[in-house]
């Protein structure tokens, strides 16, 4: 069971909260986002925001002490993962820190680890995992990438889709397979033979890309025939990531819709004294409280390794991804024609609830790991 003290921020936790808030509310302003959607390939990340991010030590967070980071847990990324949600953070940290930190911990990689973290804690190295391919499933199961063995190294032939943030990484973690085995491979964004395409999202304020390899130098990272297990250990810490994200999101479109619902008048009255209003708002309340606290508890779930870390994680996925869709929905109704304008951020977010929902795996999907997680 987690312990309850990990289900609310302690004193250094909100520190953190705020800090990460005030950076985004100074450097990253959603305009920001709107004017590079006009750009081609769309909008590009900001790399001093980016360095920023590392001077605050956020690279850092869950990189172990040894391999220069800071050694914190699940529960400290999240709190980071919800303020990268409320301000629509465009950039690769949930790439970098919520998919190939915990891939690269994960494999048990002594030489991997100490080759890649550090610069990984330092903000040098950008890096992603790629695992998905034609069926848009984030596993292992259909994976038609292949590794052929060269010398002391590998070479992988194939097409990874809708990779996250893959046409800015320098580091791609790459499942392949070798005859029967699916393992992860670590390839450098230069390497020869690969191929990155900027894809366009629906979410604007996500960078996705798919990538060719064509007899692509890579290097073995863990076990041979071990990416299954690992990459399903990945994919949990990266629904948790996402759940924070979608949490934080909804929260904003509630803090919208309530200050608009004081100012907004019809009928010489303030819209949100109407009670159809009022309600909706409470139902959005409800919503958002019940993503916080899943999340929440998901997170303090992996950083304690308790036994209900998998279905804590799928049950969070599912709730604050259904959830967030939701909000965003109301908050556009509650907005009224204002919602559906360019100008205004409503549409930021709902691009991102839609999208996010099913980023890497969709509701049946959770529905389906949670029943079979409590052998139903």
């Amino acid at each position: 069971m987690v312990a309850q003290s990990a289900l609310t921020d302690n004193d250094e936790q909100r520190e953190l909260r705020d800090a990460v808030r005030k950076l985004l509310k100074d450097k990253a302003p959603l305009e920001k986002i709107r004017a590079g959607a006009d750009e081609p390939d769309g909008p590009r990340f900001d790399r001093a925001l980016w360095g920023n991010l590392a001077e605050m030590g956020l690279l850092a967070l869950a990189v172990p002490e040894k391999y220069d980071g800071l050694g914190q847990t699940m529960v400290e990324t999240s709190v980071v993962f919800e303020e990268l949600g409320r301000g629509l953070y465009f950039g690769p940290f949930l790439a970098t820190a919520g998919l190939a930190v915990p891939a690269l911990l994960g494999s048990a990689d002594e030489a991997a680890i100490a080759d890649y973290l550090p610069g990984i804690a330092s903000g040098e190295t950008i890096a992603t995992v790629a695992v998905t391919e034609e069926d848009g499933r984030f596993d292992t199961a259909s994976t038609a990438t292949t590794a052929e063995a060269d010398g002391d190294g590998w070479k992988l032939t194939g097409t990874k889709m809708v990779v996250l943030d893959g046409a800015d990484a320098d580091l791609l973690l790459v499942t392949a397979r070798s005859g029967e085995d699916v393992s992860l491979f670590a390839v450098a964004g230069d390497a020869s033979g690969l191929t990155r395409t900027r894809l366009e999202s629906l979410d604007l304020a996500r960078s996705l890309a798919r990538v060719e390899l064509n007899g692509t130098p890579a290097r073995l990272v863990g076990q041979s025939g071990a990416a299954p297990a690992l990459i399903a250990e990945v994919l949990d810490h990266a629904l948790v990531a996402v759940a924070a994200e979608q949490a934080g999101g909804a929260q904003v479109c509630l803090d919208m819709s309530v200050e608009y619902a004081k100012t907004r008048k019809q009928f010489d009255k303030v819209i949100g004294s109407y009670q159809a209003v009022a309600h909706k708002l409470v139902d959005m309340l409800q919503q958002v409280e019940f993503s916080k606290a899943s999340a929440r508890y998901a997170a303090a779930a992996i950083a304690e390794g308790d036994a209900e870390a998998p279905v804590a994680a799928r049950v969070a996925a599912a709730y604050c991804g259904e959830a967030f869709r939701k909000v965003t929905v109301e908050t556009v109704q509650a907005h009224g024609g204002i919602g559906f304008t360019w100008e205004h951020d409503t549409h930021l977010y709902y691009r991102r609830a839609w999208s996010s929902q099913h980023l890497f795996a969709g509701l049946a999907d959770h529905h389906a790991a949670i029943a079979d997680r409590i052998g139903l």
